[in-house]
């Protein structure tokens, strides 16, 4: 029987050092939408090391940050001893009650909204928002466009990776929970809306593009649970042969991948209504 573990279990530092920071007019967007200001009191949900959390409390905006997983939330802590109008709790959100039945103005998600429980979030974040409060959620993925040449080397790459996940003879009794977080715009949309308790007022869309070189390239894919849970399945020889092929790929292909990122931002207002 295999044991789940955190997906971010020993890879949070790595995340933390190569995973992009939000674009400024994304943060800046937040803040018209929601009329947040000085006064107003917000909760994230799954902060991670912090990326999103310290754009914001850069700003003096009083937040509370809930991150369930032990090896970054240490990083978040770390932070976060900077600003005062920032607490940090490590748990789940779906188990966490907050200690004075607290309200919030907004509660935003950075790239992290798809590990909740659907038969959890939307309810528990209408409860705990004021009146007129913002759920406020967005991610990014890599982009689709993509130049010829970068399809071809993606594809190297990936073919690479499978002769590996191939050669796996060992099954471990820890399994990394993994998820892509890839949706289609649409399935997003449709989510929020289903739930009937939130109004979306607008979405936003950004673009940047980021060049790493094959060192850089390996360490940001290490930084994805995903990937993460592949090398766990292989010995350490394997994974030295791997990276050295994919190296050399990149190095013989231009010595870097291009990626563009796509970031997706939805500002939903919550209904009022009973929901009892």
């Amino acid at each position: 029987m295999s044991i789940k573990i955190e997906p971010y279990k020993d890879i949070a530092r790595v995340y933390d050092q190569v995973r992009p920071n939000y674009p400024a007019q994304l943060i800046q967007d937040i803040i018209i939408a929601t009329d947040i200001g000085a006064t107003s009191s917000l909760l994230e949900i799954g902060a991670g090391t912090g990326k999103a959390t310290i754009q914001l409390a850069e700003k003096g905006f009083k937040i509370h940050a809930i991150e369930i997983g032990k090896d970054m939330g240490e990083i978040l802590k770390g932070k976060c001893h900077a600003y005062p109008n920032v607490s940090v709790e490590i748990g789940a959100f779906e188990d966490w009650n907050p200690i004075n039945n607290d309200k919030y103005n907004m509660i935003f998600c950075a790239q992290a909204f798809h590990w909740l429980d659907v038969n959890v979030k939307y309810k528990k974040c209408y409860n705990l928002l004021k009146d007129e409060g913002y759920l406020v959620l967005f991610w990014y993925n890599s982009s689709g466009d993509k130049t010829e040449e970068a399809k071809v080397l993606n594809q190297k790459i990936n073919d690479i990776i499978q002769d590996y996940m191939n050669r796996q003879t060992t099954e471990k009794k820890e399994v990394r929970a993994a998820h892509s977080g890839v949706f289609k715009k649409e399935d997003r949309k449709a989510e929020i809306e289903d739930s009937g308790l939130f109004e979306i007022i607008n979405i936003f869309q950004y673009r940047t593009e980021v060049k790493n070189s094959a060192e850089e390239y390996l360490k940001s894919q290490k930084s994805i649970p995903a990937f993460a849970s592949i090398l766990d399945k292989l010995d350490s020889e394997m994974i030295q042969e791997m990276e050295e092929k994919i190296v050399n790929e990149i190095n013989n292909n231009g010595g870097y991948v291009g990626t563009l990122f796509d970031y997706s931002l939805y500002i939903a207002k919550k209904v009022n209504k009973n929901t009892d």
